[in-house]
């Protein structure tokens, strides 16, 4: 077993390794796929679950703790010693701890699921072939309820009279394009996700989280897609999404619905302050270091954007029904 403190200037909160190989990553080939797995619900069939992990086969599985329950880490470390869990020393947002596990993930792609579904088709050679071949930021998969019907998972961004909607619906076919990965899960592809920043912490509402994830990979030319030979199923009722206005939306607003990209790069202008001001509840001064912290990031990844908001939904692509 192996215990070592973990801190990173993108991290907000330092954590904790326990268990697994440490060994130089610079002396071993990298597995081409890690298993992230958050927690959530009751933990009765823990054990149980981290076997079944392992008999997936040669795979790195890092299990992200809560800050609160780590009083049976060290003997689940010992009897599942292939396991990685992180311990992160205060409670963190669910991006959070995926930027976490992406940054001690040995695998070129990292697989993010939750302690309530289940694989349901084989993580085997074909399937990870497809994925490398597509080379997207995110492959998302089919998800199915406990009844084993299909979720509507593809998130499809769209404007009615100047105000953003998101159109839940079902993948229809391999490739569908969608905003963000519902419930967090998909198979990422670990650089490209890097690149990216990773999830914003300073938003802590999930919804919001994920809408300022998936618009930035969208702007910034990433693919985020259904692949169809990929399968999983919720073992309970799948969770309910909050998407509440509240001050993630704030910063979510500002940095990707005021956007503008002129035709070579992204800018936040200043004519834009005044809707932000409106929108924030803030007195003039917050609202105006906050637009002016967020217009300096534009400015900093101003030549990564390809496209502004408005383009990423006028350019989407909806399948007919068949």
């Amino acid at each position: 077993m192996s215990t070592i403190p973990t801190t990173s200037k993108s991290l907000r909160v330092p954590y904790t390794i326990v268990g697994g190989n440490r060994e130089d990553r610079s002396l071993q080939v990298s597995p081409p796929l890690s298993i992230l797995l958050l927690h959530r619900g009751s933990r009765p069939y823990r054990q149980e679950y981290f076997k079944e992990l392992e008999q997936l086969g040669e795979i790195e599985i890092l299990s992200v703790e809560s800050a609160s329950a780590s009083y049976d880490i060290d003997s689940l470390s010992q009897k599942y010693p292939r396991i990685k869990f992180l311990l992160p020393h205060e409670e963190m947002s669910r991006g959070e701890q995926i930027n976490m596990g992406m940054k001690e993930a040995a695998g070129e792609f990292v697989f993010v699921m939750w302690s309530d579904m289940k694989v349901s088709s084989q993580l085997n050679t074909y399937l990870l072939q497809r994925i490398v071949e597509a080379d997207r930021l995110c492959s998302v998969p089919i998800i199915q309820n406990t009844k084993l019907e299909t979720v509507p998972s593809i998130m499809v961004p769209a404007f009615h009279k100047r105000n953003l909607r998101i159109l839940p619906m079902l993948p229809q076919k391999n490739d569908m394009k969608t905003l963000f990965p519902f419930d967090y899960s998909g198979i990422y592809q670990r650089e490209k996700f890097l690149l990216t920043g990773g999830y914003d912490y300073l938003i802590e509402s999930s919804y919001w989280q994920k809408m300022d994830f998936g618009f930035r990979a969208h702007m910034w030319g990433e693919v985020i897609e259904c692949e169809s030979a990929f399968r999983i199923r919720y073992l309970a009722s799948e969770p309910a999404e909050d998407t509440t206005p509240d001050g993630g939306y704030k910063l979510f607003f500002l940095k990707n619905l005021s956007v503008r990209f002129s035709g070579d790069a992204g800018t936040l202008p200043w004519s834009r302050f005044l809707p932000f001001y409106i929108r924030s509840g803030s007195s003039l001064f917050s609202a105006l270091k906050k637009f002016k912290k967020v217009r300096q990031w534009v400015t900093l990844n101003q030549y990564r954007f390809v496209m502004d908001a408005r383009d990423v939904t006028e350019l989407w692509e909806v399948p007919e029904h068949e």
